[in-house]
């Protein structure tokens, strides 16, 4: 099939194109320009509304290819033929079209009302005010213009209503998850994400990208505006086009550079070390089980001491990497391994462990401009920046180079060639375990954490310190290379065809090795090999990826009588997708400073080695229909036949359609009195039906795989193993294209001459035929039952954006703009006829398995117990022989979720008895029965809002955006959240200082605080009991609640960009066209984070560690990064 379908492209592809060509040339022969016009000298000046001079602006003279752009006094002068027209058009500006003359003076209005604007969609373009789908343009020059901010896909964030970005952490390798209006499938979420399509070719996302090359961003969010382009824009589409010569430009050179600056907006803290030692001590006595002891360190020995060390040094920190360490003798004489102070100073990790100023640059220089029949765009940036780790940082750096020609053949033939080249190199301590796991589990007075110089000044790599600091290096190497190739055909003056090739090729490269770190033990008495000798090794993977991607489509546009007005597109797409990989892993290095796989001498047999190839293709026939009548009655048709190697013969192909509509009311006569109101109307509706096929290769084939060599348990007659394969899983025959239909309504107003403008729409998008877990299998099969296209989910919600705009005066000009937007995800069917819910702390469910979806079920959904208040003796009769306590008449019992050894008593936290029958728990653990469980959350965010303020003054321009999220819940069992969730395993943190100690009188049994502890009852340790903090055995006072869940909702300001443009009668003198020095700042504050004083960046998603002890939150640090730059246009 994959064979067919390439061929059929290729075939389609010339014969549609040399077919067309040929015919057309016949029936309509091209003009050409009579080589003895005239010519003669055009003179003149383009000013605006005030006066001043435009800079840049462009003068062609119409039907040719001759022009030009004035100068820093607006003037400008060339040869045009005689009785020409010129066109003048500049950014911000309405185009006009005016007879040339000698000493002409062209004013040109502002574009307020936009009517003009025109969008980028699926293989064409068209005027906004035309548009009947769901499509939003990113203004490129506030949302990348001046921010520092070097990956283009954080900087989208919050730039388009329904445009989601998510990070995990701030790690320079991340990729953050994109999404438009919200969740898609449940099959795969990662293939929610929309289809990413620059210069008319997808790609897998933005990583590779410079922002300085980026010409437009589009959005297309409905399935009447993507369908075009087929199976790949299942969830939406953003195109990007990138920067061209233009005709008549003179030759242009830029400069645009940035130096910044990154710090932590985030980081974890401590309380005092005696707090810390207070904690563990009451931690441990909850638990019953005696004094505080860890790595031979007796905290109720340590706790005066530490004491008098807080006393003597008024609670500073100290003894971090800038202070030596040195025996105090004023604060006793404590001993650990004939040490003093080590394990009861403060030490200040973040000043160990975080850079303050982490540098990062970019520098982009562009050359643009025309020459005769010729446009070009060169272009050369480099970029890097290196994480905040003071030890062993990580280094990101990207070079690209850009080179975009397009020429004239003839005046009805044009051509074009876009090469564009990147590198990309990543290097990073490839530490040991994650250190992040360990750097914040114990306190601040723990050496293993922290870092120590002796007298002498010498310094002590403890455990952690060295498993980064004495860490091997691991290189990700990326080189991706696209070659794109376009002609156009102006056949007549209503057909034009249009056809490209590109050829796009990644080459990845990965380099590591683990060597033996040395450093000392935990008592830092003696030095031990962290990791042994024996586990050195070097690692290399290499993956190529190899694709070409074919377009051709004609193009016919005709009007009748000033009042019809029609537009054809009809066309073919092809592409094939082939990657080999391979990976190799031997242990045991010969020298750990040469770490190459044929310098270890590892068993062989034990290497790891691995390859695979892959291949895909597909090709579709799409094509569209515009029809307006006097620009009021606006239809849109759409429809692409799509075949895809992905699925079994029969299913290959489908058809997918789409209808959209529009009614401008304000082009009606009867509106003319009221354009002082509302000065441009528009309603638009529209229904599509697109497929997805973001299923695995050849899901449909049951495969057989090798059992590696351990599990063989089959031997010759010789007693030598026998190769054998594991039982195929079982496959659906069956599997088809999951199918999205999509509704969108929406409408578009334009008020005070168009300085004012709304839009707002209303959604919902249907997935069905998802892919879905099988019905279960009898146990005696031995297989796992194959997924299925048999789930539903729909997605429904709304996005409003308002913007102004307005030039006041000739000195000053403002602009505000305001976007929220929000979606719920709802699964309408999936194999869970019981509907047994999702993650309850293991009372049922899992929540990782998509298993326990369940149809009613909004996506995202946390269930849980709403928490009451803490238990007191007033709750019980006292206790039972065995130690336990007795519930009163009255008091619901909370047995039936006790585990292990754990015994609910006064202190503990009391749950409320929802369904009233006198007993806490869970029921029968689905949707129909969930007892006192209830939706207490959802992890989905909710109300994603954005608003930009700023405005222009005498060369100044400032810029504000602000950024959050309305309502966005999380259930962790991060120690961030749970304060000595684990005793004195993990530390507690300075957001967690507020523990109570039982009250008899029942004074503190107040619940609101949000991470407070669980009441201390002394002598609450009996019948064995586990502890009442810690979930280890089981939930206890830790199960899903609403007193612990966090809230994850957020206001930030996002960036501040403050610049200064020199006046061009002064810059002019140096030859410098325009010259700007700016300030800028990322993540600069948050003005409302719902999880109070949690040290987590509400931006961070669910990612490692979330159901995991102690680890959410654990990672590499969100950041914030201070710039200048300079911009410089000779």
């Amino acid at each position: 099939m994959k064979k067919q379908i390439t061929l059929i492209s290729a075939l389609l592809l010339y014969g549609s194109t040399m077919g067309t060509l040929a015919s057309a040339y016949a029936a309509n022969p091209p003009q050409f320009v009579n080589k003895s016009e005239t010519t003669e000298t055009v003179q003149g000046t383009v000013v605006d509304n005030q006066g001043e001079p435009i800079i840049g602006a462009s003068v062609v003279e119409q039907g040719t290819t001759r022009g030009t752009v004035t100068d820093a006094n607006g003037n400008f002068s060339f040869k045009a033929g005689s009785n020409a027209k010129l066109t003048i058009s500049f950014l911000g500006y309405k185009t006009t079209t005016v007879k040339a003359s000698n000493g002409m003076k062209i004013k040109l209005t502002e574009d307020n009302a936009l009517l003009d604007e025109v969008v980028v969609v699926g293989y064409g373009q068209q005027k906004k005010v035309n548009l009947t789908g769901a499509v939003a343009n990113v203004d490129l020059e506030k949302t990348l213009g001046s921010r520092p901010e070097q990956d283009v896909t954080k900087a989208l964030q919050g730039s388009v209503p329904g445009l989601t970005i998510l990070s995990s952490s701030g790690d320079l390798d991340g990729s953050p998850t994109i999404r438009i209006r919200g969740l898609g499938t449940l099959s795969n979420e990662q293939k929610s994400s929309p289809l990413i399509v620059v210069d008319g070719v997808p790609v897998e996302d933005f990583s590779m990208i410079n922002g300085n090359d980026i010409a437009s961003i589009s959005v297309l969010k409905d399935a009447a505006s993507s369908a075009i382009y087929g199976s790949r824009a299942a969830f939406g589409v953003i195109l990007v086009t990138t920067k061209q010569g233009k005709r008549g430009d003179r030759i242009s050179v830029k400069y645009d550079g940035k130096l910044g600056w990154d710090n932590s907006t985030y980081l974890p803290d401590y309380p005092d070390v005696p707090t810390q030692l207070k904690a563990a001590i009451a931690a441990k006595q909850r638990a019953g089980s005696g004094a505080v002891e860890l790595f031979g360190m007796h905290f109720d020995k340590l706790l005066p001491y530490a004491e008098k060390w807080k006393e003597q040094h008024s609670g500073r920190k100290g003894y971090s990497a800038m202070e030596p360490w040195q025996s105090d003798s004023n604060v006793g004489d404590y001993l650990f391994n004939g040490k003093q102070a080590l394990y009861y100073a403060d030490y200040d990790i973040q000043k160990i462990w975080y850079n303050d100023a982490a540098p990062s640059q970019s520098h982009d220089i562009s050359l643009s401009g025309s020459s005769g029949r010729t446009t070009f765009y060169a272009a050369y940036g480099y970029s890097s920046k290196q994480d905040v780790m003071k030890f062993n940082p990580g280094v990101r750096s990207k070079y690209n180079a850009t080179v975009n020609l397009n020429t004239a053949i003839t005046d009805w033939l044009s051509a074009g060639l876009r090469v564009n080249y990147t590198h990309r190199k990543m290097g990073r301590a490839n530490a040991y375990n994650n250190i992040y796991q360990y750097l914040w589990r114990w306190g601040s007075f723990f050496i293993p954490s922290g870092y120590m110089q002796e007298a002498d000044g010498t310094v002590n790599d403890y455990r952690v310190i060295a498993m980064q600091k004495q860490a091997s290096r691991m290189y990700a190497f990326h080189d991706q290379i696209n070659l794109n190739a376009y002609i156009k055909a102006n056949i007549t003056k209503d057909l034009t065809l249009n056809a490209d090739y590109t050829y796009k090729v990644d080459n990845f490269n990965f380099k590591s090795s683990n060597h033996s770190v040395h450093g000392m033990n935990w008592s830092g008495t003696a030095p031990v090999d962290i990791v042994q000798p024996s586990t050195t090794n070097a690692t290399r993977w290499n993956r190529k990826n190899a694709q070409w991607t074919a377009n051709a489509y004609i193009n016919y546009a005709h009007s009748w009588n000033d009042a019809h007005n029609l537009n054809v597109m009809a066309g073919i797409n092809g592409e094939n997708f082939k990657s080999d990989y391979f990976y190799v892993r031997r242990t045991q290095l010969y020298d750990e400073n040469y770490p190459e796989i044929n310098l270890a001498y590892g068993d062989l047999k034990k290497a790891t080695l691995n390859s695979e190839t892959g291949d895909r293709a597909s090709a579709g026939y799409f094509g569209r229909i515009n029809y307006d009548y006097k620009g009021i009655y606006l239809l849109e048709l759409n429809g692409r036949y799509d075949g895809s190697s992905r699925f079994p013969n029969g299913d290959k192909w489908a058809f997918f359609p789409s209808v959209s509509v529009g009614y401008r009311f304000t082009e009606e006569p009867y509106w003319k009195d009221l354009h002082q109101y509302i000065s441009n109307g528009k309603l638009r509706f529209s229904y599509g039906e697109i497929g997805n096929e973001a299923v695995g290769d050849w899901m449909f084939i049951s495969t057989l795989s090798p059992e590696s060599e351990s599990d063989i348990t089959w031997l010759n007659g010789s007693g030598t193993k026998v190769t054998q394969f594991k039982i195929p899983s079982w496959v659906s025959s069956t599997l088809t294209w999951e199918r999205i239909h999509t509704i969108d309504a929406g409408i578009d107003l334009s008020f005070l001459n168009g300085d004012l403008n709304l839009t707002a729409d209303w959604f919902q998008r249907s997935t069905t035929n998802m892919l879905a877990p099988g019905t279960a299998l009898p146990a005696s099969v031995g297989a796992t039952a194959p997924y299925t296209n048999a789930g539903e989910l729909r997605s429904r919600g709304w996005e409003l954006a308002l913007s102004y705009r307005k030039q006041l005066n000739k000195d000053l000009g403002i602009y505000a703009n305001f976007s929220i937007s929000d979606s719920k995800a709802k699964v309408q069917k999936w194999n869970n006829t019981a509907k047994v819910i999702g993650y309850t702390g293991g009372i049922v469910g899992d929540a990782n398995a998509k298993t326990y979806a369940y149809a009613g079920e909004n996506w995202g959904d946390i269930w849980g117990f709403e928490t009451d208040r803490y238990f007191t003796e007033n709750d019980f009769d006292g206790k039972n022989a065995d130690g336990s306590w007795k519930y009163k008449s009255g008091v619901a019992s909370q047995v039936g979720i006790q585990t292990d050894n754990f015994v609910y008593g006064p202190g503990d936290i009391k749950f409320k008895d929802l369904n009233g029958d006198g007993v806490i728990d869970g029921g029968k653990g689905t949707a129909d029965d969930h007892g006192d469980l209830k939706v207490i959350g959802n992890t989905l965010p909710r109300y994603e809002y954005s608003f930009r303020v700023g405005g222009t003054y005498k060369g100044f321009d400032l810029d504000l955006f602000f950024q959050g999220v309305g309502k966005r819940d999380m259930w962790t069992k991060s120690a961030f959240a749970f304060p000595e969730m684990r005793e004195a395993d993990l530390a507690i943190y300075a957001n967690q200082t507020k523990y109570n100690v039982y009250d008899p009188e029942g004074k503190n049994t107040n619940i609101s605080e949000s991470n407070d502890f669980p009441c201390l009852y002394p002598g609450n340790e009996g019948a064995g009991n586990v502890p009442g903090l810690s979930p280890i055995g089981g939930e206890h006072n830790y199960y899903p609640q609403t007193k612990y869940l966090v809230n994850m909702a957020y206001l930030r300001l996002k960036n501040i960009t403050l610049g200064y443009t020199m006046p061009a009668s002064l810059t002019k003198k140096f030859y410098i066209q325009k010259l700007r020095v700016y300030g800028s700042v990322d993540n600069l504050c948050l003005l409302y984070k719902g999880s109070g004083n949690l040290p987590i960046d509400p931006e961070m998603n669910e990612g490692q560690g979330l159901l995991a002890y102690g680890t959410w939150g654990r990672t590499y640090p969100i950041t914030r990064t201070w710039s200048v730059g300079l911009q410089v246009t000779f």
